[in-house]
């Protein structure tokens, strides 16, 4: 009777450490998915706000048939909307007739 007390126990104890490595496993596993989704869509938001400057800027330049010199004559006279409190916006013109440099970086 001894021996199979012994044996239960030791089988039970197997049973919790197993389920204890497969929750943590699994919780592991959240983690890393979550953070990969959030760093996903950081990213894709970067995107987004550097393709809408790209845009108004083209925008411009086929209506009017130069690049705009700065952010402000886009924002003024195109509606671009810019997240200055999630990211930071680097313009540079080079000509009115050349494509300017445009970067956008997260705060």
């Amino acid at each position: 009777m001894a021996r199979v007390f012994r044996a239960k126990r030791k089988t039970d104890a197997a049973r919790i450490a197993l389920i204890a490595v497969i929750v943590i496993a699994v919780l592991l596993a959240l983690w890393y998915g979550i953070g990969a989704f959030h760093e996903g869509h950081h990213k894709r938001d970067l995107a987004f706000a550097k393709d809408a400057v790209v845009r108004a800027t083209v925008q411009c330049y086929a209506l009017e048939g130069r690049y705009p010199q700065s952010l402000n004559y886009l924002t003024e006279r195109y509606g671009l909307m810019l997240d200055e409190n999630k990211y930071v916006y680097y313009y540079r013109a080079i000509g009115e007739n050349l494509m300017p440099e445009i970067r956008v970086f997260p705060l």
